[in-house]
């Protein structure tokens, strides 16, 4: 066929509709973008996990040991009041301290409590700290030890629950008190309650 320059226009836009067809796959190596996320904090009180102190209808051990600024962090000081603090070589147990509500859409599937202790190496918590709950949503094994689910496996939105604490000091044959180490919690070591909240 003789080239004329019609035959080579055409052979031109077939080249240009195929390159046309290779370009337009939509293939890429790498995307970078920034997109705004909003993200905000909020006290105890207005969080997706609440926390607030018990309440109930006659005065409750909350109103003695439980701090709750508004719209700022909750914290347990068993030092408040006329004691400084709980019995050496005794078991004490102090009922619906905290109400845990889940605020959140989502249910989950377990609430774990967790005593953590630093600057008290002879403080096992695992034998020191338990746990007591109360309420609906709560799970049927009162008292719960150390590291422990509390909700049964069952924390729905919407749902709520009550927790004291369980601080055992009682002398036994792995810790015998003596007259000058008593059983009993060191005023250097420090204790945060670790609250774990896990969807399924």
């Amino acid at each position: 066929m003789r080239l004329t320059r019609r035959n080579a226009l055409i052979g031109l836009g077939t080249v240009a509709a195929g390159a046309g067809v290779v370009g337009g796959s939509g293939a890429f190596t790498s995307v970078t973008a920034e997109r705004t996320v909003n993200v905000s904090t909020t006290g105890d009180g207005g969080a997706a996990l609440q926390l607030a102190p018990a309440s109930t209808s006659s005065d409750t051990n909350a109103d003695v040991y439980v701090n709750a600024p508004e719209d700022g962090v909750v914290s347990i000081n068993l030092s408040n009041g006329n004691s400084e603090g709980v019995n050496q070589d005794a078991k004490t147990t102090i009922d619906e301290l905290i109400t845990v509500t889940n605020n959140g859409a989502e249910d989950l599937s377990e609430l774990r409590l967790n005593m953590l202790v630093s600057g008290a190496p002879q403080v096992n918590p695992d034998n020191v700290f338990k746990f007591t709950a109360s309420g609906s949503s709560a799970g049927g094994n009162s008292p719960y030890s150390n590291d422990s689910d509390i909700s049964g496996g069952d924390f729905d939105s919407g749902s709520s629950l009550t927790f004291g604490i369980i601080i055992d000091l009682l002398p036994d044959d792995e810790n015998p008190p003596t007259s000058s180490s008593p059983n009993d919690l060191p005023s250097g070591g420090t204790y945060t309650l670790e609250i774990e909240a896990n969807s399924n």
